[in-house]
């Protein structure tokens, strides 16, 4: 598929909104892989939806709770908040918007963020937790949290420094385990087209729990909890550089060649073969910025190992002779 240069704005709204064919999805993503003023763009072009979704959920909230008061200045209250919600959105990307209280509770509405190969995001969440994402990864959030649940769903790396609060703990839901927090600073990586997964705790303390453990498994500080070839394993975090990817440099420490060619498929959404079993076993010690992409990764690694390797563009496959 030709990358495409001018992007149809119909068409973007209608992928922020989910109501795309997947042949028009592709063409988005594939607009958003070209240029990475592409991807500032389409996250303006988001923002702005979430401004107008949050706009006329505060109206509808409002207006059912003037119905049940009686109350003759909608139209003011309407203006009031409408003001101060672009106020608060115009200073930072985030919001916290506190609900009128009510009888019936209202069904959230959720937003979904797509960050595309080569590239990551940050946002705030509602509860001010902030939220890195890596390439490739996707993030389910409600517009506003419910009073007494703070859920998201992952599916990719993300790196999350949650806003303390006792009374309702902070879940990241994915497909391999659920992380339950209180405040803390750590990093997922669960890929749902990868059958392993990465917990690293920084700071404060996470419970982690799955249908496929018996008991939850609490982490301490410094704490690294990973899953290999169907057995789970725990040690102390050996590299903290690796959490520079949310500063765009993706970091490598005497890490095994078959690592690093797993991380940078799925950072570069690239199909990555090897016909030369060896180099696979031998190890590296580099930091990259991901922005150069993935050639410059292999031809840096060419300098200290013999191999080279072909492209197919067409493909988007490399194999590594």
């Amino acid at each position: 598929m030709k990358r495409i240069k001018k992007m149809d704005y119909e068409l973007l709204q209608r992928y922020i909104e989910g109501r795309v064919t997947a042949e028009e999805a592709e063409q988005v993503v594939d607009w958003l892989d070209a240029d990475e003023a592409h991807v500032k763009e389409f996250m303006a072009l988001h923002k702005a939806f979430d401004i107008s979704v949050m706009n006329q959920s505060a109206a509808q909230m409002l207006q059912k709770r003037a119905k049940q008061m009686k109350l003759r200045s909608v139209g003011i209250e309407l203006a009031k908040v409408a003001a101060v919600i672009l106020l608060v959105l115009g200073i930072q990307y985030g919001w916290e918007f506190r609900q009128p209280e009510r009888d019936v509770e209202e069904k959230p509405l959720y937003q979904t963020l797509y960050v595309p190969a080569g590239q990551r995001a940050e946002l705030i969440l509602p509860d001010s937790t902030k939220v890195w994402l890596n390439a490739h990864s996707k993030l389910v959030y409600p517009l506003s949290f419910q009073k007494d649940t703070r859920s998201v769903e992952l599916s990719g790396e993300a790196f999350f420094e949650v806003r303390r609060n006792e009374k309702v703990p902070f879940v990241v839901k994915t497909s391999k385990v659920d992380v339950k927090v209180l405040g803390t600073e750590f990093n997922v990586l669960a890929y749902e087209e990868e059958a392993d997964f990465e917990v690293a705790l920084l700071k404060g303390s996470v419970l982690l729990e799955s249908s496929r453990w018996r008991e939850p498994h609490s982490m301490k500080p410094g704490e690294m909890v990973y899953s290999k070839d169907g057995q789970y394993y725990s040690e102390f975090i050996q590299n903290p550089d690796y959490f520079k990817w949310k500063e765009g440099m993706i970091c490598f420490r005497n890490e095994p060649i078959s690592r690093i060619m797993d991380k940078l498929s799925l950072y570069f959404d690239v199909k990555i073969q090897h016909q030369n079993q060896a180099f696979l076993k031998e190890r590296y010690t580099g930091k990259f910025r991901s922005k150069d992409g993935v050639e410059q990764v292999l031809k840096v690694l060419q300098m200290e190992h013999h191999f080279h390797y072909v492209k197919d563009n067409e493909q988007n496959v490399i194999t590594i002779k």
